[in-house]
């Protein structure tokens, strides 16, 4: 009971993160619109920092690299 327990707590986090994720990433892409000077497409920079945040949280979690 304690594992569903921590497994629905797991999923309500990641729902919150991808959230807050996701309105940084609106906020950004909004105040920025005007002045996208880089090469890389929008599209692909979006991935790219979606990538890096579930690296951290896997990193600091211990879902990636730990044993």
């Amino acid at each position: 009971m304690v594992r569903l327990i921590l497994v629905v707590a797991f999923v309500a986090v990641v729902a919150i993160a991808i959230t807050a994720v996701l309105g940084t990433m609106m906020a950004v892409t909004q105040s920025s619109a005007v002045k996208d000077t880089d090469d890389m497409p929008a599209k692909f920079r979006r991935i790219t920092y979606v990538l890096l945040v579930v690296l951290m949280f896997g990193v600091a979690s211990g879902w990636l690299g730990g044993t």
